[in-house]
């Protein structure tokens, strides 16, 4: 189900040139579901599923009508739902239920009069509900609005042999999207509920959960905490469900080792094809000890077990594939080649296989080739990219010589151009980007993300926001006419890629355009912030505040604060609109120059506080973040200005920082007024939390919220999210600034050892214990770097 290997969407370009496996895209709509909805009927045997296939293809009557009748149905039920049925997306069949006076929402989120009134209605058809889990989610807005209220009203009244199976097919719609948060709720749900056949059912979730489009730490933990419970009911992993969680894009280090343990603890031997999975992944990484021992096992297993035919083409031999990929795991450009050179030696290798530990033994089983093929030069090339005692003219020399050779692929501009970047030559980077161009090759995500950056590094964003236009894939591409300016291969970008685009504009000193690709990338490319996205735009505010202290950024503050001033227009902008919006920051033909970051008719200090606390208590809808109180209390508002009032002197001292949430703090069902987070996609992160702390210190404008730091950690604690040294030495620096008095008024107030830096401290310690409070060492070097920030700009 669900395919093997997918294509790896990592920093080495090189590791993607052996990739069989094409991953789904977002707008492929329903065919992942498809493939659950058939390895279900596959799987369980269950009549059920033969009626949901057959409503797909409605038009094959003596099919559908044979389905029915197995199912105890008629074509008269089937035609009291048919035009339901027939809707084009799942908000507007759940409009039309609900008119039928049917159950769509859960109980629990109405007021009891509600929960009375929800009660009494009639519940759905599971056959009903099936199809439109199945076929008619096609938007995130979709899965994490009502599917989520349609699942979970039906959920508890279903058949038992209809629930596993209902939370794999919504998973499947949550993971695609990544809609993190939704995608917890699913989880504990599928651990607590009764399951009719266990075994299957956890098999066909993981596999659902391996939809997930890039790797993230909160999904791994989910992986985790399922095969756990698996442990738990003494269930084993199947090969299927094995392959799908080894696909590269999904794999993490904690989940690849998980993996490999739960392997010799089962007494799985793994496929070839695992085997290169968990070799893709350790040589990516840098791990060559590890990935050794995994290219020594393909090549025993594939030569002494099932030795393979001549291949028609290289990337056909497991063998082949391995030398590549080992070849990529080489930390410096002399070891690569030397490796290289060694594949090029004529005839077949005579190494027999070794008793001693793979990590002691020289390469076994090398299976020669009589020339290196572009994938070795390639992986190579990928090597001295990374070896930084390479510099950019000899990286030059390198690629010029391969093209002599071989004829370089989308993938091997594709690493000249990174690997030129990541020695701070984009000029250079940008010429080969120009040379790939003229090329004619189909430029791929990848190449796109190196050619954004590129062109952003030497100045130009409006020019890579133009690249943009032409080559990114587009909502509703599939549904309109490409026209002859735009790309007639648009490339589906992921947040990473994006990513990757607005660490650049930093770089160069426009936060205000990050801010309109915030606003406008969902419906310009259909791409949805996650939590680096957060972490890059809390940098933006933090360096929009510090730019904005200047003339020109102080004549936009006080515009912003002209009662008489033309507001702009909120809501849902065309995409020709959306595509102005960001042009009046850039410029079209020719770059406009920065002149403030005022954001949607806020400060970028305020503006990106408001997100972080949507995302933050999007994730606890419940409210019981409000009623968390800080731990401690400042008595400055920053770090130079004069103490408040009343210090040292008990009945003045200053009161408890009071939070005020913004008012839309999260996002109101319109019909049963039910909290849901603005941002499903978004689990907050020890990083997120990092930036934000930064930019409440470290901003002329975050005086009045300086009090704040210690709540954020407060809210941490209560989410479980585990701080790092960085987070904890940041936070207590920047509160010591403003929570600590000069000694005579610390000795009237009872001490240090009374003050509210000394209270903050033993809360942390409280909550992280003695080891993990952060040193004076750490503290000192922590401090050091504040001030750089506070003085460069830089440390971001």
């Amino acid at each position: 189900m669900w395919a093997v290997l997918r294509s790896p969407t990592t920093r080495t370009a090189a590791l993607r040139v052996f990739s069989t496996f094409h991953p789904l895209k977002v707008a492929s709509r329903t065919i992942q579901a498809k493939k659950c909805i058939e390895a279900l009927q596959k799987s369980t045997h269950d009549k059920l599923w033969t009626l949901v296939v057959a409503l797909w293809s409605a038009n094959k009557t003596p099919e559908l009508s044979r389905a029915l009748h197995e199912n105890g149905l008629s074509m008269n039920n089937y035609n009291e739902w048919r035009h339901i049925l027939a809707e084009n997306d799942i908000t507007k069949a759940v409009s039309l239920i609900e008119q039928r006076g049917y159950k769509v929402k859960p109980a629990d989120v109405n007021t009891e009069d509600c929960n009375q009134n929800i009660a009494r209605l009639p519940d759905l058809p599971s056959w009903v509900v099936l199809y439109l889990v199945g076929y008619k989610v096609r938007t995130p807005a979709h899965a994490s609005g009502p599917l989520m209220d349609l699942v979970y009203s039906h959920l508890d009244g279903a058949p038992v042999q209809v629930q596993g199976p209902l939370l794999i097919l919504t998973t499947v719609h949550l993971a695609r999207f990544n809609l993190l948060l939704p995608l917890r709720r699913i989880v504990e749900s599928f651990l607590s509920i009764p399951l009719l056949q266990p075994s299957v059912e956890f098999n066909l979730f993981l596999r659902a959960m391996s939809c997930i489009p890039y790797r993230s730490v909160e999904n791994a933990n989910n992986i985790v905490s399922i095969v756990r419970a698996m442990d738990a009911r003494q269930l084993k992993l199947q090969p299927e469900t094995y392959d799908a969680l080894l696909n590269d894009r999904f794999l993490t280090l904690q989940l690849t080792k998980f993996l490999r343990e739960r392997m010799v603890r089962e007494g799985y031997t793994p496929k070839a094809a695992q085997l290169e999975a968990y070799l893709r992944f350790f040589a990516k990484d840098g791990a060559i000890h590890n990935a050794k021992d995994y290219f020594d096992a393909i090549h025993y297993r594939t030569t002494e077990q099932d030795p393979p035919s001549e291949p028609v083409h290289p990337s056909q031999n497991p063998q082949y594939r391995a030398n590549t990929l080992f070849l990529g795991a080489h930390e410096d450009r002399a070891s690569a080649f030397k490796f290289l050179r060694d594949l090029r030696v004529e005839g077949p290798s005579e190494a027999k296989p070794s008793s001693r530990p793979a990590t002691e033994r020289r390469v076994s089983h090398l299976v020669h080739k009589r020339n290196a093929d572009i994938y070795d030069f390639t992986a190579a090339l990928s090597v001295a990219a990374k070896d930084l005692t390479t510099n950019s003219k000899q990286l030059v020399k390198i690629f010029q010589r391969m093209m002599l050779t071989v004829r370089p692929t989308v993938a091997t501009y594709t690493i000249m151009i990174r690997g030129l970047l990541l020695r701070k030559d984009p000029h250079n980077a940008v010429r080969h980007w120009n040379l790939l161009l003229k090329t004619g090759l189909t430029i791929d995500k990848m190449a796109l993300t190196a050619g954004l950056q590129a062109v952003t590094k030497i100045g130009h964003p409006h020019a890579a926001f133009a690249l943009l236009e032409k080559y990114a894939k587009r909502p509703r591409d599939g549904d309109e006419v490409i026209d002859e300016f735009r790309s007639p291969h648009p490339v589906q970008l992921t947040p990473v890629s994006m990513n990757d685009f607005l660490v650049a504009l930093n770089r160069i000193a426009r936060p205000d355009v990050v801010f309109k690709m915030w606003d406008h990338m969902p419906d310009l490319y259909g791409i949805y912030p996650n939590s680096e996205t957060l972490s890059i735009v809390l940098q933006s505010a933090r360096l929009a505040c510090k730019l904005d202290d200047s003339f020109s950024g102080t004549v936009a503050e006080l515009a912003l604060r002209n009662p008489f001033r033309k507001r702009k227009p909120q809501g849902v902008l065309s995409r020709e609109d959306a595509v102005l919006s960001v042009e009046s920051v850039l410029g079209q033909k020719n770059l406009k120059k920065y002149q403030s970051s005022i954001w949607n008719d806020q400060t970028p200090f305020d503006a990106a506080r408001k997100l972080f606390l949507q995302a933050l208590f999007g994730m606890d809808t419940s409210g019981r973040l409000l009623e968390i109180q800080p731990p401690a209390n400042a008595v400055r508002d920053s770090f130079d200005a004069d103490a408040s009032p009343g210090i040292g002197f008990p009945s003045l001292r200053t009161r408890t920082y009071q939070f005020i949430p913004p008012p839309d703090l999260y996002l109101l069902s319109p019909t049963t007024q039910e909290k849901k987070p603005h941002f499903p996609q978004i689990v907050v992160t020890n990083a997120n939390c990092f930036n934000y702390i930064t930019l409440l210190g470290l901003s002329n404008a975050s005086s009045s919220h300086v009090g704040e730091i210690p709540l954020v950690l407060a809210w941490m604690r209560a989410l479980s999210i585990q701080p790092s040294n960085s987070t904890l030495a940041v936070a207590l620096m920047l509160w010591y600034e403003v929570s600590v008095q000069a000694p005579l008024v610390e000795k009237l107030s009872g001490g240090p050892e009374r003050g509210e830096y000394a209270r903050l401290v033993e809360w942390v310690r409280g909550w992280v214990g003695d080891y993990r409070v952060p040193d004076a060492q750490l503290l000192a070097k922590w401090g050091g770097i504040i001030r750089k920030m506070r003085t460069s700009g830089e440390g971001r």
